[in-house]
């Protein structure tokens, strides 16, 4: 069992895939990050790459999911990231029951758990009943007015009332952040929306049924910038969609990291 003390703590960072570059931007913009420890699975092997690409100063050790119960807490502060896959958006009670079985699985080893999820389909509409059966603090992406937001164009819209207000603005359009870009095809596959992950006609299909006719493109500042206007441009020209941008802010992941860290970094009694 992991032991605790006032000087080496551990937050816990449990999310999607599609938060990918925002977590290698906090975890890289955080100097007081000594160690990162991350689930050793399929589902973090980009993140991983991502992190040694940018050369994040923090050490950066694995984890197999049967050892956190028994993981050796690391000296100062830390973060444990597990990442979950994308398919479990598929049915949000079963994103919800394996998230909220997770946090049961990090009380030992870490000091604070952030959940880097929005509502999500309704997944986590009533998450505080599980935060508060936690035993140490749990943090969900939460806008400015304290709201939980939708999901991860939300997220980067800055909350509720951002992305509603931009929905209301911009009918039948398909928003892309640079993971959405770079994954919409599997994404959709995973989530049983396309039962081939390169069947275009397939998607152009339920992109006119649903009636987009524009896609947006995200400008978070995150991941390789050229890599994404290529995927945004393909995308574009795939279904033939009507291009345009949007600025976009990380003002909620920011605060909400902010916010599980000092959790962490409290002082036990």
């Amino acid at each position: 069992m992991a032991t605790r003390s006032n000087f080496d703590r551990t937050l816990a960072i449990v999310g999607c895939r599609l938060f990918e570059d925002e977590l290698v931007h906090l975890l890289n913009e955080d100097k007081d990050v000594r160690t990162i420890l991350v689930v050793d699975d399929q589902e973090s092997q980009d993140l991983r790459l991502k992190l040694s690409r940018k050369g994040a100063g923090a050490k950066i050790v694995l984890v197999k999911e049967d050892q956190i119960i028994q993981l050796k807490r690391p000296k100062g502060y830390s973060v444990l990231v597990w990442v979950k896959p994308m398919a479990l958006h598929q049915k949000p009670e079963k994103l919800r029951e394996d998230v909220v079985g997770t946090l049961g699985k990090l009380g030992e080893i870490s000091d604070s758990i952030l959940l880097f999820y929005g509502l999500c389909g309704n997944a986590f509409r009533h998450i505080e009943r599980d935060i508060n059966a936690s035993q140490i603090p749990v943090v969900i992406l939460r806008d400015a007015k304290g709201q939980i937001v939708d999901d991860c164009i939300g997220c980067v819209l800055g909350g509720t009332d951002e992305y509603y207000n931009q929905l209301r603005k911009s009918a039948g359009t398909f928003f892309l952040t640079p993971m959405w870009a770079a994954n919409w095809r599997e994404l959709f596959h995973k989530v049983q929306i396309l039962p081939d992950p390169n069947d275009v006609e397939g998607a152009r299909y339920i992109f006119k049924c649903v009636g987009y006719k524009k896609v947006v493109k995200m400008e978070t500042g995150l991941g390789d910038e050229g890599e994404f206007d290529r995927h945004v441009e393909e995308f574009s020209n795939l279904f033939d969609f009507e291009k345009g941008t949007v600025k976009c802010t990380l003002s909620v992941i920011v605060k909400s990291y902010e916010e599980a860290k000092k959790g962490a970094l409290e002082p036990t009694s």
